[in-house]
């Protein structure tokens, strides 16, 4: 890598008119990345052989970490990194963080720097239990790009979700069904994790929102704690059993949802004005929206979740090249609801190279 870092270097002064931004042009994409849990519609299927590659990055490797494969999330991120091997022979080296363990995240970027990789990608279960980890990794000259957008650990690039922006989003909607289908009434019930500070700060997005948009004092809140769909299940639905008038359920991500949405239909409750709703807009929980369940609203990504992963890893592709790059790499999100969720869905997603980085790593 020192000496493909090298002939950048020395690319980057002869061809002046390269941009740096992650641009839309490039070669078509391939058809292949091989399917991981539920992946998205219409993501590849296959892999692609050597001889479809659009540019050779064969000499690059990537440490990609992410929190739990036994997320859809993390799993449909890995699509993208997948994608992105079957199009640049890029070496992404995909570990899992287990069943939520930060120990074992650290383990995993450990191996990382010892293989010397060229880059590091992590979404952090714990960016507290990480931190020191990853600035021996920034020390020892590899870049880090991380989620969720922790500044305190001085990461070279970061995942641009703004988790306070995402619960608010689903809050903003709660509100809007409280208004409109509770009469300004409601008891709410929480559905979070304190172990990961991305759950704090979308629980509080959310309460805000809805306590500016409604009346406060018609408001009554209940928090349980849950890390698993597993939990999230026999947690709600022992809250339910205490509290059957909860009106909405509020959950910190959709595979928590999930268990929520199992203990509501099996708690044998009026559903017909209940409202659920979380964070990821995962296809399990669109389904659920789509078919008009209690299952009201997921927040998501403005693009697929494996079109995020394949141009992350670019984007660290690019940092590892001495080329510019998006910092923070940009993501926005939006409220999905029965209403929109035939459109969100009817997109394809896209899986382009960038045109700077082909143009780059060619005239090396």
């Amino acid at each position: 890598m020192k000496k493909l870092l090298s002939l950048a270097l020395a690319a980057a002064l002869a061809v002046t008119c390269l941009s740096g931004c992650s641009g839309s042009g490039g070669t078509a994409p391939s058809t292949g990345a091989p399917q991981t849990s539920t992946p998205e519609s219409g993501a590849p299927e296959t892999p692609a052989a050597n001889s479809d590659l659009v540019v050779d990055l064969s000499d690059i490797s990537v440490g990609a970490c992410v929190m739990s494969l036994r997320h859809e999330f993390m799993a449909n991120l890995v699509v993208g990194y997948k994608e992105f091997m079957a199009q640049t022979n890029c070496n992404v080296i995909i570990t899992d963080g287990g069943n939520m363990e930060p120990e074992k995240q650290v383990t995993n970027v450990e191996n990382y720097i010892a293989q010397n990789v060229d880059g590091i990608l992590c979404q952090c279960i714990s960016v507290e239990t990480m931190k020191d980890t990853l600035k021996h990794a920034m020390d020892a000259g590899i870049p880090v790009g991380i989620y969720p957008y922790d500044t305190s650990v001085g990461a070279t690039t970061y995942f641009g979700y703004n988790e306070y922006d995402w619960g608010y989003s689903l809050g903003e909607n709660a509100a809007d069904w409280i208004n409109s289908k509770l009469d300004g009434s409601a008891k709410i019930l929480n559905v979070i994790t304190t172990l990961e500070e991305a759950a704090v700060q979308r629980s509080q997005g959310w309460q805000d929102a809805i306590k500016a948009l409604c009346d406060e004092s018609k408001l009554e809140w209940v928090t349980v704690e849950a890390t698993s769909s597993e939990d999230a299940m026999a947690t709600t639905e022992s809250a339910l059993q205490a509290n059957p008038d909860v009106d909405m359920v509020l959950v910190y991500n959709d595979e928590m949802g999930i268990g929520a949405y199992q203990a509501i239909v099996q708690s044998g409750l009026d559903t017909t004005n209940m409202y659920l709703g979380s964070c990821d807009g995962t296809d399990t929980v669109l389904d659920y929206v789509q078919e008009d369940t209690v299952y009201r609203c997921t927040v998501g990504n403005d693009r697929f979740v494996s079109e995020i992963g394949f141009y992350w890893v670019e984007n660290m592709v690019k940092i590892a090249l001495g080329m510019d790059y998006d910092d923070p790499f940009p993501i926005t999100t939006i409220a999905i609801t029965k209403d929109n969720v035939d459109d969100y869905r009817s997109r394809e997603p896209e899986y382009v190279i960038s045109q700077d980085l082909i143009d780059f790593v060619n005239n090396m």
